[in-house]
């Protein structure tokens, strides 16, 4: 594909809402392959409206009776974009990574694309944060109501119901979380599609010229 292909092609995600975005996120994810794409926009529809019902709820700060306890520290690093790294919550040492020359990349591509009007300067790092602060939260006591959410159920007793996770759920909500924090009009997932599809062009390029480093 061309380069102008490409881009044409990046800019082409922007005709898809977020949960036709979100669907083909869990598309892609493992367990995830017999599911019907019915099925697939509805839980990436049910999954992006708790993701912004949860930014509303939380409104910038962890809730009373939560157990989240204190919003993680955030620690920049270099070095991500080889990786494909733009940011990760490490539970272990209750902590945000962002990884500033990812940032920078997706700002440019953003400019690029004609995304500004979407991804207004420096929305890049705050979605990125706001992102991980919803992988947080969720992780740490909401998700249960995740699943209540996708109400998926897989058993059924009287009445008892079990209901099932569906994989990759979790990173629709972070999305919408994000986008409900910080008020933007699109998920920061258009971005990251585009993103990610520009940084393994960038990356296979680069090994590409120099095939000692492989």
């Amino acid at each position: 594909m061309t380069v102008v292909a490409e881009a044409a092609a990046m800019r082409a995600l922007e005709d898809l809402d977020d949960a036709e975005l979100g669907a083909q996120l869990l598309r892609g994810v493992p367990t995830n392959e017999l599911r019907s794409d019915e099925e697939l926009l509805r839980h990436a529809a049910r999954a992006t409206a708790f993701g912004a019902e949860l930014a509303g709820s939380t409104a910038g700060s962890t809730p009373s009776g939560s157990t989240a306890g204190p919003t993680p520290a955030i620690v920049e690093h270099d070095g991500g974009l080889d990786a494909a790294l733009l940011a990760q919550y490490d539970s272990r040492h209750h902590r945000i990574d962002l990884f500033t020359d990812t940032i920078a990349f997706c700002e440019r591509l953003v400019d690029e694309l004609g995304w500004r009007h979407l991804f207004p300067v420096g929305s890049v790092r705050a979605a990125a944060v706001e992102h991980e602060r919803a992988h947080h939260l969720v992780t740490a006591d909401r998700s249960r109501g995740l699943r209540a959410a996708l109400d998926h159920q897989v058993f059924r007793l009287g009445g008892f119901r079990r209901l099932a996770y569906i994989a990759g759920t979790d990173e629709v909500a972070a999305h919408a979380f994000a986008a409900r924090s910080l008020g933007l009009t699109r998920s920061p997932l258009l971005l990251t599609r585009a993103a990610t599809a520009a940084i393994r062009t960038r990356n296979d390029a680069r090994s590409a010229s120099n095939p000692k480093e492989n």
